[in-house]
């Protein structure tokens, strides 16, 4: 079968980023090998050689959201396009927010969108997801892509379940 290698190397890396990468590693690996949903790519295997990681995932061909809008330079897409979009989206964060803890995505944007000729829909890059925590005042990092973030991915509160639908 045909897959997709993500690799994530250290080399090069000072202490700290190699800290932050292997974290982003193994959290990706923790959540995709245990969930299980049409619009998520499936884990096959996660192995790791010297400085560098790998992940063996379900080869997606398509193209990402930010790069199809980047292809019609400024033109929107199609408005029942957005909207079968949208509803695949809230399917994927239900199902997501359904999970015993809560998974919060927090990275949701178009470059995280994958979608194929056949109009199917992947929710992609687990890097920044993490387990909700209830009762904490705030995130221990603040995270998030900059113009989809949820003001409380800046550090004022901890993130939930509507900071990805406000994404």
């Amino acid at each position: 079968r045909t897959v997709a290698l993500k690799a994530i190397s250290l080399r090069d890396l000072k202490s700290q980023e190699q800290i932050e990468a292997t974290d982003t590693f193994n959290r990706e690996v923790h959540f995709l090998s245990h969930l299980q949903h049409r619009n998520l790519p499936r884990v096959y295997e996660h192995f790791s050689e010297q400085e560098c990681w790998y992940l063996v995932m379900e080869f997606i061909d398509g193209q990402t959201l930010e790069k199809r809008l980047e292809l019609l330079k400024g033109q929107p897409l199609p408005s029942h396009e957005i909207l079968e979009i949208g509803l695949v989206l809230c399917t994927v964060l239900a199902y997501l927010h359904g999970q015993e803890p809560k998974i919060i995505f927090r990275d949701l944007k178009p470059g995280n969108i994958m979608q194929t000729q056949s109009g199917q829909i992947y929710l992609i890059d687990f890097g920044i997801a993490r387990r909700h925590k209830p009762g904490k005042e705030h995130d221990t990092i603040p995270f998030g892509s900059p113009g989809y973030a949820a003001p409380e991915q800046y550090g004022r509160a901890q993130t939930g379940p509507s900071a990805d639908i406000y994404s």
